[in-house]
This record gives C-alpha cells, structure tokens and sequence, in this order.
C-alpha cells in the first residue's frame, strides 16, 4: 500500500516538475552541456555524504553519477540543483530483467522515493555490461525495458532515462574515426539496444579513455595529442577531418559506428574520462599530476565551450570525470586507485575548474612546483637501518610467497639478483609491494624492516643507507661499475633517544 501511495504521488506533481525543469532550461534536449564527476566509495576516510554534497556544491559541480543508488547520498543531494545519475549494479540486473514487478519495486525505492527534491535525470544500468566476463549482456535490454516501464507507469519517463555505460571496448576500429564500427559479436545485443535508446529519447553512454590509448598504441599516439595540447592535428584519410586531439578521434569513432548501424541521429553522454595523477615508477613520464590536470583542465574547456567534435562541430555531449576522489581500496594496478580530484579533506590533487566557459587555460599543479619539474608525488620503500638479517629472510619470504609479490627479477640470473644479498633482495620486494598497494604508508612496515624514502632506487642506479658506519654501495648491473658516489640526501631522525643519521648514495657514472 505504501508503495502504491507513493507511486500515486508521483504522477500527481511529475508533469508539473516536467514544467519546472523545462523553465530552469535542464531537461534532456536542453541546450545547456555539462561536466560533473563520477562518485565511487571505495575510499578510506570516506567523508559523510553531507560533507560530499557541500564539495561538489563549493566546486559548483553541476552533476555527479553514482555506481549504485545509494540512499545516504541521495538524500544529502535533495534540493541542491544538482543533477545525478543513478547507478544499478550488475548484480541487480538479473532480477529486474526477469521481473516487471522487481523493476516497478527498484524504480520506486531507488529513483520515485527521492523525486522531486533529488534531481535524478537518469539510470545507469549495469557498467561495461557487453564486454564483461559475465556473460550477462542477454539481461541488459529486458532489464532496460523493464525500467523504463516502470517509469512510464509513474509518468517519469519524459525526465529519468534509462541507459548503459559501454566501454570503448565495444568498437572494433577506432582508427581511423571514420573507419569505427562495432564489433560484429556484440551487434546482436547492441542493434535492439540502440532500437530502445531511439524509441525512448535516450542517449548512448560511453566511457572513454584517451589514457588507456595511449598506453596501448603509443608511439603512434602522442601524448601531446592525448592531452589536448596538439602541434599539429591529425587527417582522416577516408572522411578528410583534421582532429585536434584524440578524445574528439574516440567520440567521433563512436559516432560512425552508430551511423554504421543507422542510428546517426543519438546523442552521446561521456559517462567516464579522466587522467590518473600516480602509477608505478615506469609510468612517471605520463602518469603524474601535471598530464592529469593538463587533461581534466583541457577536457572541462573543450567541453563547456561546445565545441563538439570534427564529425558533429557544436554538438554538445554532457561528460563526466572519473573520479571525485582517490578509490584507494580497489585492488590491481597504482594508476587505478589514483584517478582522483580531491582528497577526503576536500582540498585539490590540482586546480582545475568548473566554473564555466572563458575561465579554464588547462588544470595546474599545486602552487609552490616549479612548472618545468613534473609532479610525481613518489615515495619508494626500501631495507631500514639496523634491520636483522632473519628478520629480512622473513619478511622477503612473506613478500614473495603469501603477499604474491612478482620476485621474478631477484632470482638468478636475471635483472636484478645481483648484488646477491638479503638487504638487496628484500629492498626490491618491500618496494613492489608498496607500489602495489598504492604507496600506503602502512605497507611499507614490515616490523620496522622498512623504511619510506622520496628517493627512486631505480633512476638513482643504486640506493642504499649508511647504516651505522657501515655503507653498502650496491653497483649498477646494466653498465660498468665506477667508483663514483653522490650523495643525494640527507635524513634525520630520532629513535630511542638516540640521533640516527641516514645518508643515502648513488653511483654516477
């Protein structure tokens, strides 16, 4: 009987909000164009969601998507003017596709519930759905209509869509744009997809990457050139188009794929863009806050100015970056769990802007950097003074055995065996799995076995520690020994009431 009340009560004041929102000039089909940001949580520390709201409001953030349809974060949103996108998971896919009745019950608890005084324009179902290992792409176009009944039965079909995140990972040549088309597997679900998304005013989401491109097709692509800070610009050969940058070259490639299959006329929502500021050591030419704010900065430009693409010119397309903040709790890789734009305090990795068009010339690094230097923000982990030798047998064993860290490169004869030492060995361990969990801090214990340094082993060539009187001088296996030392830094600490000075050196050739 609630549910019923409360359904009633939507179609009793949806055509008036229908009216409201056309007025402030926000419905879909508006000309207005917007950047907001992707919300995830998995964040240690993560700020309450009324903490969050007052970010993305000082920040004057006109939009954010949520990866599910959390109810703390979408009562905290009520009748700021901001606009959400509501997230169902992959996991609840199964039973609203399989259920009129299981998608009437989600709609109403998760989007009907805090209408009008949350201003939810969409419903993101599933992520990536038709590339993930799944194999539950079947379910995503009954449970799209399913959800879209659903709103038609509570009249909110003309203000809440329903659509789904893709990843580029559906168009099989993005290269040149012209040449963009989808996969002939996935066209089975994509045609009656694309059928849905026509027949109900929605538009095709696609997260896309620049980032991920560059990484996987370098050197044909340059950085510059996925930054937005072009020299020249790049021609189709087929189509004669000149691009500028290589977000443009993606989201035009999505664009003749659709045309391919007779849908040129859709509209495209960039649900994921974005630049990681930290990754592993070899990624610091590319992965660092510069290049990241250079692209955010540049994205927000580009985007807010209107300038659409070479295909579409003043087309505009709404995009978010991902992310708001660091998700520092997502497993694999550094670079994925620093994406972010603030911290959980609320203060900037890097300045950039949204506050609107003439007022961006690209995103800046904090002040007090000098802009020739990059910005890697890097810390290594490497042996402490005075450790023990068993102590360090143990915690290597621990390292490359239950923690699974890849200790390939210390056994013999390759890279990195030599010297054949504990310290060495351990030093090499102890840093790649702080480098894995993302330079935390804690990681980078050991018993008091460790110790964090600024300083980059591997650029150096060698880095050891004076410990005590004694130093260890560990040669550059990949060029002749010299006999040649820096010495590069100069730490002091206190422990136990006794001065212990840290003096680190390199060879230099």
């Amino acid at each position: 009987m609630e549910a019923e009340l409360r359904w009633h009560r939507m179609q009793v004041w949806a055509c008036g909000l229908c009216l409201v929102l056309l007025l402030a000039g926000c419905c879909p089909g508006s000309e207005a164009t917007f950047v907001g940001v992707c919300y995830g949580q998995c964040v240690t520390n993560l700020p309450s969601s009324q903490k969050v709201v007052q970010l993305l409001q000082a920040q004057s953030i006109p939009r954010v998507r949520l990866f599910d349809a959390d109810s703390g974060v979408l009562r905290a949103l009520a009748y700021t003017n901001i606009q959400v996108v509501v997230g169902m998971t992959n996991s609840e896919m199964s039973g609203v596709a399989q259920s009129e009745a299981v998608a009437y019950a989600w709609v109403s608890n998760n989007v009907a519930a805090y209408l009008p005084a949350t201003r939810i324009i969409a419903i993101a179902v599933g992520s990536e759905v038709i590339t993930s290992p799944l194999n539950i792409s079947s379910l995503l176009v009954p449970a799209m209509i399913n959800l879209n009944s659903a709103l038609v039965s509570a009249g909110l079909d003309g203000q809440v869509k329903v659509s789904t995140p893709h990843a580029m990972g559906v168009i099989q040549n993005s290269f040149p744009p012209s040449a963009g088309s989808f996969y002939s597997s996935f066209v089975p679900v994509i045609q009656p997809l694309l059928s849905f998304l026509s027949q109900t005013q929605s538009f095709f989401m696609v997260n896309v990457y620049p980032f991920y491109t560059f990484q996987n097709e370098n050197p044909r692509v340059s950085l510059d050139y996925a930054l937005f800070q072009p020299k020249t610009g790049t021609v189709d050969p087929n189509s004669g188009l000149v691009y500028f940058n290589l977000f443009d070259a993606q989201v035009d490639a999505v664009y003749y794929a659709l045309e391919a299959l007779g849908y040129s006329n859709l509209s495209l929502v960039i649900t994921e863009t974005g630049w990681p500021s930290m990754g592993y050591a070899s990624e610091v030419n590319v992965v660092n806050f510069q290049n990241a704010a250079a692209y955010n900065g540049n994205l927000i430009k580009h985007i807010l100015q209107k300038n659409g693409t070479p295909l579409k010119p003043g087309i505009g397309i709404d995009t978010y970056i991902f992310e708001l903040f660091n998700e520092d709790q997502l497993p694999g890789p550094t670079s994925v769990r620093n994406w972010g734009l603030f911290r959980p305090d609320g203060t900037k990795y890097y300045d950039i802007s949204f506050g609107g068009q003439g007022s961006i010339s690209g995103g800046t690094v904090p002040s007090g950097n000098p802009g020739q230097i990059p910005i890697v923000n890097r810390t290594f982990c490497i042996t402490s003074v005075g450790a023990s030798f068993t102590g360090l047998q143990s915690a290597l064993d621990w390292a490359c055995g239950k923690a699974r860290v890849d200790c390939s490169a210390i056994q013999p004869g390759q890279d990195c065996y030599l010297p054949d030492t504990v310290a060495s060995h351990a030093s090499y361990a102890f840093n790649s799995y702080y480098q894995d969990s993302g330079m935390d801090p804690s990681s980078c214990s050991f018993s008091g076995l460790a110790s964090i340094t600024s300083l980059d082993p591997s650029e150096c060539g060698s880095l050891s520690l004076v410990n005590e009187g004694f130093l260890r001088v560990t040669p550059n296996l990949k060029g002749p020994w010299r006999s040649n030392l820096q010495v590069v830094a100069l730490t002091v600490s206190t422990k136990f009431d006794r001065l212990i000075v840290r003096m680190f050196v390199c060879q230099t050739s």
